[in-house]
């Protein structure tokens, strides 16, 4: 059992030696590109439900990107105010576009009678790290279903 041991530390040495030698003589840390700051944010005032039909209503969330993300997580959600709490109406859609540009829609059907809607958009994004945008609300509107 000892001999294996030893036979394991011996090529891992050499692969560390291998690996962590010197660079050649005509590199230089210019080559190496780093990862430069993305800055997102949300297109505001926009987003405001409008009625597709007398039943439906439509949204959208808008995010503006510097630069195309490794990855991203951008939901849109219609919600409708009762009472005075805003309550989400049917399921959100999501997007895992990655562009300088993303925009999400979502329809539901509408609540019967008269009520204010709005859409809240969430996003999620990464390149090196993760962050999240604050919660976005877009402006209100009245919309009716008979």
């Amino acid at each position: 059992m000892v001999g294996f041991k030893k036979s394991l530390i011996i090529p891992l040495a050499v692969g560390g030696l291998l690996l962590g030698g010197a660079a050649p003589s005509g590199a230089a840390e210019t080559d190496v590109e780093p990862l430069h700051a993305i800055t997102c944010s949300w297109d505001s005032g926009v987003g405001t439900p409008w009625s597709v039909d007398a039943d439906t209503v439509k949204g959208f969330v808008r995010v503006k990107c510097s630069d195309s993300l490794d990855s991203a997580n951008t939901q849109a959600q219609i919600q409708y105010l009762y009472g005075y709490e805003w309550k989400d109406k049917g399921v959100e859609n999501v997007s895992y576009s990655t562009a300088t540009t993303i925009h999400v829609n979502d329809s539901t059907t509408k609540v019967q009678g008269r009520w204010l809607y709005r859409t809240k958009g969430q996003h999620y994004g990464q390149h090196g790290n993760i962050w999240a945008l604050p919660t976005y609300y877009s402006p209100s509107r009245y919309l009716t279903r008979s």
